[in-house]
């Protein structure tokens, strides 16, 4: 069975394009899709959030996030890093609070 986006509560954009608006903060997740690989766009306020968002991508794809993109050090945009276990992490390395989300075991 396929999912669609608006049945997770996302928004398509365009092809493998989606973005879902982050509940009680004004944050706004993206999702990036293609074959053999997923860019999720911030990874939202928690470990929970991020999780959430994990699994969406996953039901979306059909396999797991393998890049993840952090836009700023806001706290809402990236304390869910953590869940993206294994994907290859891109942001500003050693803004502040975020040296740790890029150490190993981070």
């Amino acid at each position: 069975m396929t999912v669609t986006w608006e049945e997770l509560g996302w928004e398509r954009l365009a092809d493998g394009v989606g973005r879902c608006r982050l509940p009680g903060w004004d944050c706004t997740a993206g999702l990036v899709l293609g074959a053999d690989a997923a860019l999720m766009v911030d990874a939202g306020s928690s470990l929970d959030e991020g999780a959430r968002l994990c699994e969406e991508a996953r039901r979306l794809a059909g396999h797991r996030v393998t890049h993840l993109a952090l836009t700023h050090p806001h706290f809402d945009h990236v304390f869910g890093a953590a869940s993206f276990t294994g994907a290859e992490v891109y942001g500003a390395y050693g803004a502040a609070g975020t040296g740790a989300l890029f150490a190993p075991g981070g």
